[in-house]
């Protein structure tokens, strides 16, 4: 689905912030693209998007604000219906944060737990993708 179409829809939903909730989006599509994480910290001649770790950290805990308490997004960013899989990216993503701290992204991705991070980061995003759809579950 075209991002036009995921905020429009949000618009005419019940979210408040529809652009805040396409970064969301964003972020959870590089933490679960292993192909996409290959390329962070690349600087690019011609293109103008960076991405990494730390941005997406971020646009989850900073800018966004949807972790560590997704129920805090809603009706913001979120639906209810996406709490539980936010608290399960904040279980994942937030104990390695805690952890692992300012280390370098590899550190992040070459750790045993990662593939738990990207497994919950891609639940998150296709219950994001269910609810724009209309079929909220």
């Amino acid at each position: 689905m075209a991002q036009l179409d995921v905020l429009e829809r949000a618009m005419t939903g019940s979210i408040k912030l529809p652009e805040m909730r396409l970064e969301v989006v964003a972020a959870l599509e590089s933490l679960s693209d292993p192909l996409r994480q290959e390329r962070w910290g690349w600087v690019e001649e011609g293109v103008d998007y960076f991405d990494d770790l730390t941005l997406n950290v971020h646009i989850l805990y900073d800018d966004c604000m949807v972790l560590p308490e997704p129920e805090s997004a809603v009706p913001d960013i979120l639906h209810l219906e996406e709490i539980s899989a936010f608290i399960d990216l904040e279980n994942a993503l937030g104990l390695m944060i805690r952890e692992l701290g300012e280390r370098p992204d590899e550190a992040y991705t070459g750790d045993a737990r990662w593939p738990g991070v990207m497994a919950a980061a891609s639940r998150a995003l296709a219950v994001m993708k269910r609810c724009d759809e209309g079929s909220q579950t």
